[in-house]
């Protein structure tokens, strides 16, 4: 049973990391406008920090793959900077859309400050000119997360919720998911009930 778990959910980790890598490299064509940081806060929210952590490694390494920039001066920061959105989609897994919608702005904040030590030493930038030119793709970035949480991260969480308890009859890991097992809980109980009532009638 315990193989079977692990299988199901290499394929899932597999399957998250193809969504995430696949929506970044079709919305390269618009500077910093992605779901990424969306997809983390969900995947942080589901799947938990240890398979997010695995799905945002497949991630950047393929990333880095496809862009030609494989070295760690970028790696490193990029991988840093999706942790953090991770690690704040988990911590914050049981809050709404709108504070989760906030974490996820920080998120994008801290994500472009990770790059700046990076940048200072392997191209030399200054770090006030480098701070201030980056101010405009930090709120295009920003924004972009913000819109996209509010409208979409209840629907994707619970979506993916009923699909990790199809897939491996397991709890969800927030509260988003739990109004459907309620209510099917709430149905077989009141089924329950009625059958009881008939056999007493009889």
């Amino acid at each position: 049973m315990v193989k079977k778990i692990n299988i199901k959910m290499l394929a899932i980790v597999v399957s998250l990391a193809a969504i995430l890598f696949a929506q970044e490299e079709i919305l390269t064509v618009i500077p910093n406008v992605q779901l990424t940081f969306l997809l983390v806060c969900c995947y942080g929210a589901t799947v938990g920090v240890g398979y997010g952590t695995l799905i945002i490694s497949i991630h950047v390494l393929l990333d880095n793959i496809v862009m030609g920039s494989l070295t760690p001066f970028i790696m490193i920061p990029q991988f840093i900077g999706l942790f953090i959105a991770l690690l704040l989609g988990y911590l914050l897994r049981n809050k709404n859309e709108y504070i989760q919608a906030l974490g996820s702005a920080l998120a994008c904040i801290l994500y472009s400050w990770a790059y700046i030590p990076f940048n200072i030493v392997y191209f030399n930038v200054k770090f006030i000119p480098y701070l201030i030119a980056d101010i405009p793709f930090e709120l295009i970035l920003v924004v972009t997360s913000l819109v996209t949480v509010i409208l979409l991260y209840k629907p994707i969480v619970i979506n993916m919720n009923r699909l990790m308890e199809n897939l491996l009859q397991q709890e969800p890991i927030n509260n988003l998911g739990t109004t459907f097992k309620n209510k099917n809980i709430e149905i077989k109980v009141r089924e329950e009930e009625i059958r009881n009532e008939e056999n007493i009638n009889k």
